[in-house]
């Protein structure tokens, strides 16, 4: 038979910032002889004994072979299993093997000797088993001239029915010497006409007396184990989809080999191709998803594994490539790798919908409720955390295969202002002018026409892990209607009531410590309280405010130790640092993180809010403009002043942010140039600030940091560098560019790092 040899390497190259060795996931391989019995024994042509074992090192006798050719041939239904008449006289009709050996005398395929013995209890030798397995086929002495058994050791090795068959003239055959020759002689057409006795009937292989056809190089992707989706009787192939016949054998998953269906949609045998006896292949669970790699997490660990676009891919039944399914890809999906023999990727299959959620919290049996146990990791808003750190109406998601909970608490309360694209079915939300996309039933339910909450009423919803709406606090769960926030504007505008009827009324827009916005309604204008931290509480679609004090927290800030002064921070923390600015009368704000402050001292003043939790942790922050990060910085590369009539002074500004130019007339009355802080309200300039430079120039140039002399200063995450010279402008270059060229280097800051203050623009001069 013909001989296909692949290997597969089972050793996928990562790139990975911890070090990880890959899920490798098989069942115990099929091997070639296993797929080979596996089919002989659905066709009911080689079974094992009462204990099911082969003995394939056992002598076949003479009656044995018999049996062993009518059960694989088109006389196989012909067997009178209640004969009563002796066909030879050591064969008795009272013996099991002697309607068997009659039939096959009938069909031609055996003979007996000239004394009127059939000596079923032989060895049955080499010669003789080809013989027969040719008559099998329709081939009669005629076929093979007259030198025996050359003429027919000849014939059947033209056919390949010799393959793995290593036997001898004159040998005994051994149960797996006859194994393999019929399975080869199964995929061997019949001879054109008919045998001796004429009884030979079939066109095509001897697989289709059995209504069996073979397809060659099939990849077994997946059961019920690997696809969710697919039945419990189901096998997916490269070359369909089959019901599992009851002999197939599930270890076969990730192998690759022929496939042998019986009524057109059985697979009842799958033999591997030669050097395909090991079935490992790697496992992942997606964490996340990169441009062109999949983040994948195992017991703590991630790793980046590359695909290409073009990588073939099976997945809903179907192949496809991964270009085609990536989009789709989601955290907890599980991937299922086989790779060629040069070590690229092969094909994947993948798994989705692993994930068990959104839920929400209800009850402190959450845990085992989802299956999770005591192992169980628990992230909490991106933290590890413990099982007792999930609170009531925190958001679930929990992956068995990562066997990680996921969980979120962040949530919003305000006005429920509309539902799209009805209240019927709705998909989002607007909750206080902030669309959320429904992410969960529990939001669903509530929010749609029948649920509990209408339009202009109070609500307070439970953010998922894509930031929408996955379940919403009822009246029976505790939670708060009042939100605090830093009030960014106030006025009034148009709202839309329950019957979609509109009109105007006050309202304030506030920040959240989390950096997100929300609008409410107000039964008064609150203008006096922008720039100012308030508290609104929600009722009958109104919020009321008041302001909030600052409090007494202040301490110097330690992210190794997760405190300010000697209060404890939480792991989640949310920090705000806002900046109003009464000489340029607009607010100005952005969401950091506790590392950002690492080191820096914060006073009383410099805390505008601090809330706490029940352990005493720090949970969210508003901070007085600490950072600075709040402005954009750039060059002014030119800028002029004018009178208009002497009465009163406006300024040109050309100036470069990131390396888009832009001009500007403004009513400031003074002129910088070089690098700048910019201040805008809106779309207009409204602030230009010149920043100091670190005397000396920069002799040592990192990725985050610039050294002059002997001081090492930190680089703001968005520096930008500029090249000059005394007769151009500013042209904006990479940092790789500055680092690599023969420059002389300045660097500007905004304040002391002390403060808060990063190094904002670095000038590189050429001459």
């Amino acid at each position: 038979m013909k001989k296909k040899i692949i290997s597969l390497v089972t050793t996928i190259a990562m790139i990975a910032s911890l070090a990880m060795v890959p899920t490798l996931s098989a069942n115990a391989a099929v091997s070639e002889e296993e797929g080979i019995i596996t089919l002989l024994n659905a066709l009911n042509i080689m079974q094992g004994d009462e204990n099911g074992n082969m003995n394939l090192d056992a002598a076949v006798s003479r009656a044995e072979m018999a049996k062993i050719a009518v059960a694989a041939s088109s006389e196989k239904d012909s067997v009178a299993l209640g004969l009563k008449v002796s066909p030879y006289k050591d064969v008795p009709y009272s013996e099991w093997y002697a309607p068997y050996i009659k039939a096959a005398v009938s069909a031609g395929f055996v003979e007996g000797y000239l004394d009127s013995t059939y000596r079923p209890t032989n060895t049955v030798t080499y010669e003789e088993a080809v013989t027969i397995m040719l008559r099998v086929l329709g081939y009669d002495d005629n076929s093979f001239g007259s030198a025996y058994p050359y003429g027919q050791i000849s014939k059947a090795q033209g056919l390949e029915m010799l393959d793995n068959v290593d036997g001898t003239i004159g040998t005994e055959m051994t149960r797996r010497q006859v194994l393999n020759l019929v399975y080869n002689t199964l995929q061997c057409s019949a001879a054109s006409g008919t045998s001796a006795s004429g009884n030979v009937s079939f066109s095509g292989t001897l697989l289709s007396v059995h209504d069996c056809t073979m397809t060659e190089d099939v990849d077994i992707i997946s059961t019920v184990e690997q696809d969710s989706s697919l039945g419990s009787d189901k096998v997916f192939t490269s070359a369909g989809l089959y019901t599992k016949g009851s002999s197939f054998d599930d270890d076969s998953v990730g192998m690759t080999g022929d496939i042998f269906i019986k009524n057109s949609k059985d697979i009842v045998a799958f033999v591997p191709d030669d050097d395909d006896e090991n079935n490992e292949y790697e496992t992942y669970f997606i964490y996340s998803l990169l441009s062109n790699s999949v983040v994948a997490y195992d017991n703590g660990s991630l790793v980046t594994i590359d695909i290409p676009d073009s990588t073939k891919v099976y997945y809903n039944q179907s192949q496809t490539t991964y270009a085609a399914v990536k989009s789709g890809l989601e955290m907890g999906d599980t991937l299922y790798v086989k790779k060629t023999a040069s070590g690229s990727i092969d094909y994947i299959t993948y798994d989705s919908d692993t994930m068990e959620g959104p839920v929400k919290v209800t009850s402190s049996s959450w845990l085992s409720s989802i299956g999770g146990s005591s192992s169980t990791t628990i992230m909490r808003d991106g933290v590890k955390s413990s099982e007792s750190s999930i609170l009531t109406n925190d958001i679930i998601y929990y992956s068995a295969p990562l066997d990680i909970v996921f969980a979120y608490s962040n949530k919003v309360t305000g006005i429920y202002e509309s539902a799209s694209p009805t209240k019927d079915s709705p998909t989002s939300v607007t909750i206080s002018g902030t669309e959320y996309e429904i992410e969960g039933v529990d939001a669903f339910n509530n929010l749609s026409s029948s649920g509990i909450f209408n339009y202009g009423d109070t609500v307070t919803i439970c953010l998922g892990k894509d930031g929408g709406a996955a379940g919403v606090v009822t009246s029976t769960d505790t939670a708060s209607d009042s939100t605090i926030g830093y009030v960014i504007a106030a006025g009034t505008k148009t709202f839309t009531d329950e019957n979609d009827k509109e009109y105007t009324g006050y309202y304030v827009t506030m920040v959240l410590p989390d950096g997100t916005t929300s609008t409410y309604e107000t039964s008064a204008d609150k203008s006096s309280l922008e720039g100012a931290v308030a508290k609104a509480v929600l009722k009958d679609g109104i919020a009321t405010l008041t302001r909030q004090s600052s409090g007494s927290i202040s301490g110097k800030v330690s992210y190794e130790d997760m405190k300010i002064g000697d209060y404890a921070v939480s792991s989640s923390v949310n920090i705000l640092d806002v900046a109003n600015d009464s000489v340029y009368d607009n607010v100005l704000y952005k969401k950091i993180y506790l590392q950002r402050i690492d080191g820096i001292s914060l006073s009383k003043s410099q805390i505008l809010y601090c809330e706490q939790n029940a352990k005493g942790e720090i949970t969210s922050l508003i901070l007085n403009n600490v950072t600075g990060d709040v402005y954009e910085y750039g060059v002014v590369n030119t800028a002029s002043s004018s009178s208009n009539s002497g009465t009163s002074s406006s300024t040109s500004y050309s100036i470069d942010i990131d390396g888009t130019a832009q001009t500007y007339s403004t009513s400031l009355a003074s002129s910088v140039t070089g690098p700048a802080k910019f201040v805008f309200n809106g779309s207009s300039l409204v602030g230009v600030v010149s920043m100091g430079a670190y005397s000396g120039t920069v002799n040592e140039l990192t990725e985050t940091t610039a050294k002059i002399g002997n001081i090492k200063y930190t680089l703001s995450d968005s520096v930008v560098c500029y090249k000059k010279s005394p007769s151009t402008k500013y042209q904006k270059i990479t940092l790789s560019e500055a680092q690599s060229g023969d420059y002389t280097i300045y660097a500007y800051y905004d304040k002391s790092e002390a403060s808060g203050g990063r190094i904002r623009v670095l000038v590189c001069n050429y001459y």
